[in-house]
């Protein structure tokens, strides 16, 4: 089955062949978006990194490294791993194997509890594409 943005883009539907979205908490009380087309420069800051999509069906991308605040996980060292960025969820999943390399670097997972006081006590966590 064809994806659907491939339709879109297809039928001339989408002036640009790009989507965009935006995730946000229900608590900010700023709606999520997700665009087809153009992307809203009012919803970041900084530049965009254009990554090569390495999986067509899924849009998945090379993720270079995992890392928590400033440490390197070394989980996709020499293994090739990829990233789909999905707008359907809220959660990231990991293979069993990389949530243990991660917790030995301190992520705290859902088997891995991290006590924290506010927010900025859970620390960074980047995907490095």
């Amino acid at each position: 089955m064809k994806p659907v943005f491939d339709e879109l883009m297809d039928q001339k539907l989408i002036e640009n062949g790009i989507f965009a979205f935006y995730l946000t908490s229900e608590k900010s009380g700023i709606p999520s978006e997700l665009t087809f087309g153009y992307i809203d420069e009012s919803k970041y800051t900084g530049d965009i990194h254009w990554a090569d999509v390495k999986m067509q069906y899924m849009f998945g991308v090379q993720l270079d490294d995992i890392v928590f605040n400033g440490k390197s996980s070394g989980i996709c060292k020499g293994k090739g791993c990829l990233i789909t960025f999905d707008s359907g969820t809220s959660l990231m999943s990991f293979p069993p194997a990389a949530v243990k390399g991660l917790a030995l670097a301190g992520v705290p997972f859902e088997k891995h509890v991290k006590r924290c006081k506010s927010a900025k006590d859970f620390g960074n966590l980047d995907l490095m594409i």
